[in-house]
């Protein structure tokens, strides 16, 4: 991963107090030089935190501003645990400013191909067989049948050498998949009854597009699973499902950015935050 040309002591020179860290805000937020701004229907002032996840905030834009660094400058997250002793705040502080960032990462993608699923989180303990008692009857199965894996479903898809995007879905069935793919791209509505296999279980990979000619696999998209998972299981450990889109997001707001510069990203997400709030008590609601 590439995060440049933002170096620690960079950050400091850029944000060396309250009234610098206002100034950028503006700055990334407007993209003008102004110091007033009012809404046009209502004539109303507004602040550079309404209207966004930081509206409201009791955190000094100063500790915001560190919290974005922080957050993009790594490269697989910070936990909120680690954040609240880097910051100085508590624990639920922490853990809201970091979902609240998260929310600025969201994004939607355009044009995409390729399509896997994935699970999240760390692999299943393995069981212990039992052992074989002389009854004259086989021992039950160690794992269940037919129950499937209850752990929240991911769907993962991918423009060809493009964006990654990154969805939770309740089921594998082609009515979910379906819905989630037309929220990304409505072209695909009807992309289920038109995409082509790969059958992984018969060892195979890659197919070329007799029509087409492309080759169809899903290697990056399978690249992509695994970054988000040395996420969950190395930085985070447990992800609950109700927030696992966040999380996904902010893994798929890093892949598609891994050339850009740090400065670049925290301007991006000041201006993605517009149109988007997270009160703590939603969130928790949710927890």
């Amino acid at each position: 991963m590439i995060f440049s040309a933002l170096t620690f002591r960079a950050f400091n020179v850029l944000f060396p107090d309250e009234d610098a860290a206002r100034a950028w805000f503006e700055r990334a937020r407007w993209l003008k030089t102004i110091r007033r701004w009012e809404c046009t229907a209502c004539h109303r002032q507004l602040s550079v935190t309404a209207g966004t996840p930081m509206h409201r905030t009791h955190l000094p834009l100063l500790t915001w501003a560190q919290a974005i660094y922080l957050i993009v400058a790594s490269s697989k997250g910070i936990s909120a645990v680690k954040l609240s002793e880097m910051l100085g705040v508590s624990y639920e502080t922490a853990w809201h400013l970091g979902h609240r960032i998260r929310a600025m990462m969201a994004e939607q993608n355009t044009l995409l191909s390729g399509i896997d699923e994935t699970y999240a989180g760390a692999p299943p303990r393995k069981r212990v067989k039992p052992e074989r008692e002389d009854d004259g009857h086989d021992p039950p199965s160690p794992n269940p049948k037919g129950r499937g894996n209850k752990r929240p479903l991911l769907l993962i898809a991918a423009e060809r050498g493009g964006d990654v995007v990154a969805k939770v879905i309740p089921t594998h069935d082609t009515a979910a998949v379906a819905e989630a793919l037309d929220s990304v791209q409505p072209a695909y509505k009807h992309l289920c009854a038109e995409r082509t296999h790969l059958n992984h279980s018969q060892r195979e990979y890659v197919r070329t597009d007799t029509a087409t000619g492309h080759r169809i696999h899903v290697n990056r998209i399978e690249s992509f699973s695994g970054f988000l998972g040395r996420a969950v299981v190395g930085v985070f450990h447990f992800v609950s499902p109700k927030h696992l889109g966040r999380y996904a997001g902010e893994a798929a707001f890093r892949w598609n950015r891994k050339a850009d510069a740090c400065l670049e990203h925290m301007a991006l997400l000041v201006r993605n935050g517009v149109g988007r709030t997270l009160p703590y008590g939603f969130l928790k609601e949710a927890a």
